[in-house]
């Protein structure tokens, strides 16, 4: 058990303060699934003998009920229960403890995804073998062993549709094109800023990463050697591929000597915060992690801290800009009020705040469980189309997806864009 689930058990007081905050359970109202639900199945499987199981143990022994794990699949990993339980039940670290009790690969399918997240080689040449395949077919997904966000019994049914893979990866690239990057921002000189991109970023989306580098005047490196943050690997339990994902990006990044770590996904900075918890104190490994870790930033965060804002005003005044608010960056990195901040600056009466809860993306949740996320994200469009939005905008890779995949079929000149994005097509760079 990990040092977050030491003193947890029976600290529980079933006060149901997890209950109103839990994206699963306000979808579903089964006990069962609320966070309530799995602490108590959790400690009680624990009490009949069935323990969390080391990864140097055999993983058949003591497994763990289909009950059990079927209720542990149904977990975000958004962190909204351990903030606010008043006894300090830190649910989110039992529920992935859990998970790793089916073996060294946790609680996910398949578990050959992590060989392929793990490989520098082998990732950038699948993707590039499936970039020609379109997303919205469900191909791909089914080719690697995840389901088809779409239901079979109906395809005029809403549901995610998938993007495709970026043709070329951001790491593939032999550079990022920066038109005029100089003048978009009053960056003061001096800070080295390493950028880290994460798989969303540099697989699906590397526009992103090319308007955040504009955003911050070109003066960014790009540490060649990086890879997954780890990310979807902890969320299932997998905490050896975890590890052997964060060994490789110290690597990449130590390297970089960088004043700054910035990183366009909020949940990939909170993991990277976490790469320390995965070494001993007897790793040499661990300084190396605590190093970058405090070095990390959310790009709004480091937007705000260098004062690397815009020198003119928006092209677009009409634009009405909302911000949906990661879990990651809310629970983890210490509120979402420098984002909002930045763009009431930046939009004044244009930005309209939105209600802060979970979009149900949450790594592999959203694929391994389409439906219960598609509830989820429901109550995220109607929270967009109550505050009369046109552009929604988020600063986390996850997010990002999940709202993209699930707006394909509005209409009407709604966007969904990264805060970097919003940045960069909507202000004057000369």
């Amino acid at each position: 058990m990990s040092d977050d689930c030491i003193g947890t058990v029976n600290k529980c007081v079933r006060c149901g303060a997890c209950l109103s905050v839990c994206p699963v359970y306000d979808v579903t109202r089964q006990e069962r699934l609320s966070p309530r639900g799995k602490y108590r199945l959790i400690t009680e499987t624990s009490d009949e003998g069935l323990n969390f199981i080391s990864e140097d143990r055999d993983p058949v022994k003591n497994s763990l009920p289909v009950k059990v794990l079927e209720t542990l699949k149904g977990c975000v990993q958004c962190g909204a229960c351990s903030y606010v339980c008043p006894a300090g039940v830190k649910l989110d670290a039992l529920v992935r403890n859990a998970r790793a009790a089916g073996g060294t690969e946790g609680l996910s399918k398949p578990w050959w995804l992590w060989n392929i997240l793990r490989s520098r080689r082998l990732a950038p040449s699948l993707a590039k073998l499936l970039s020609g395949i379109p997303g919205t077919s469900g191909l791909i997904w089914r080719l690697i062993g995840l389901k088809d966000s779409r239901t079979l019994r109906d395809k005029k049914v809403l549901h995610f549709e998938m993007p495709s893979l970026a043709h070329r990866p951001a790491l593939s690239r032999r550079h990022f094109r920066l038109p005029d990057p100089g003048c978009v921002v009053d960056l003061r000189p001096g800070p080295r800023i390493a950028l880290f991109l994460g798989c969303i970023q540099n697989y699906l989306y590397p526009e992103v990463a090319e308007a955040m580098i504009r955003c911050l005047g070109g003066k960014v490196m790009i540490p060649l050697g990086q890879g997954c943050c780890g990310m979807p690997a902890w969320s299932a339990g997998a905490v050896k591929a975890a590890k052997e994902l964060a060994l490789q990006n110290l690597k990449a990044l130590e390297t970089a000597k960088a004043d700054f770590i910035v990183t366009g996904c909020a949940a990939c900075a909170s993991m990277i915060k976490q790469w320390p918890k995965l070494f001993s104190e007897n790793d040499i490994e661990k300084q190396i992690a605590i190093n970058v870790a405090n070095k990390v930033r959310e790009f709004s965060q480091l937007l705000v801290e260098l004062n690397a804002l815009p020198l003119r005003m928006p092209r677009d005044r009409s634009a009405i800009v909302t911000y949906h608010a990661p879990c990651h960056q809310r629970f983890d990195l210490g509120g979402v009020v420098e984002s909002e901040e930045l763009l009431d600056r930046l939009f004044s009466d244009a930005f309209r705040p939105m209600p802060h809860e979970c979009c149900g993306q949450g790594g592999l949740f959203s694929i391994g469980n389409p439906e219960l996320a598609w509830k989820i994200f429901e109550k995220r469009l109607l929270a967009w189309d109550r505050t009369g939005a046109s552009i929604v905008v988020t600063t986390c890779s996850g997010c990002l997806l999940q709202w993209r995949a699930g707006t394909a079929h509005k209409t009407g000149g709604h966007k969904v864009l990264h805060l970097a994005e919003l940045i960069d097509e909507y202000y004057e760079k000369t």
